[in-house]
């Protein structure tokens, strides 16, 4: 198995550890079954900007604390 199969395969079996997580939100389960539905690049990036923005948030919030 080539070290690019090996990552794919340790990808695919972290994305179904998640998605079989009953301590996983179901927001979180329900946005990585929708992503995975998508084209990977977009929701990659779409991932990116949302994480940025939460963040950002989360700073914010606990600034003010």
């Amino acid at each position: 198995m080539s070290a690019d199969e090996q990552t794919r395969s340790h990808d695919a079996s972290e994305i179904a550890t998640v998605l079989q997580d009953p301590a996983a939100s179901f927001w979180l389960r329900d946005a990585l079954r929708r992503a995975l539905a998508r084209d990977p690049v977009d929701a990659a990036n779409d991932a990116e900007v949302l994480c940025r923005l939460l963040a950002r948030r989360c700073d914010e919030i606990l600034a003010r604390s």
